[in-house]
């Protein structure tokens, strides 16, 4: 889908459910979808400021801020990244697979019986889980072949 489609339709989303999505937001959403890599916000505040000189860092996160509340996009704790959602906005978070070598970051499904499973191991344990980022990490098949020699 186009980075226009994208945005439009994040944007429908938004006035159907009564949310501000502002200039500043859809420009951090699409430098995202253009990019469909993993970024910082000083990445994407570098970007922005290529379209709009004057762009602030807290344009940026006040930005990201709402864009992840609502959950059209993702962060990666482990290297405070941003990622936009491969399902349609909004997206459920997904479990990451980081490459520790390229830093790729791909989404990956999270069956509904493993969820169960989890939830009920944290319980055992008293534990309650709140928030599910899940974060492997390791190597790519590309980077693990770069290292067969």
């Amino acid at each position: 889908m186009s980075t226009a489609n994208y945005i439009q339709r994040v944007s429908d989303y938004c006035s159907q459910n009564k949310l501000k999505f502002t200039p500043n937001r859809a420009a951090v959403l699409a430098i995202l979808h253009q990019h469909q890599q993993a970024l910082s916000a000083y990445d994407i505040l570098a970007k922005l400021q290529q379209q709009q000189q004057n762009t602030k860092p807290p344009t940026v996160y006040r930005a990201l801020d709402f864009l992840l509340q609502y959950h059209f996009i993702q962060h990666i704790e482990s290297s405070s990244r941003y990622i936009i959602g491969h399902q349609h906005a909004p997206f459920t978070p997904q479990p990451l697979l980081i490459c520790t070598d390229c830093k790729s970051v791909t989404q990956i499904g999270l069956s509904e019986s493993l969820k169960i499973e989890l939830d009920q191991f944290a319980g055992q344990q008293g534990f309650k889980l709140h928030s599910q980022s899940y974060e492997f990490q390791g190597l790519c098949s590309g980077c693990q072949q770069g290292q067969v020699s």
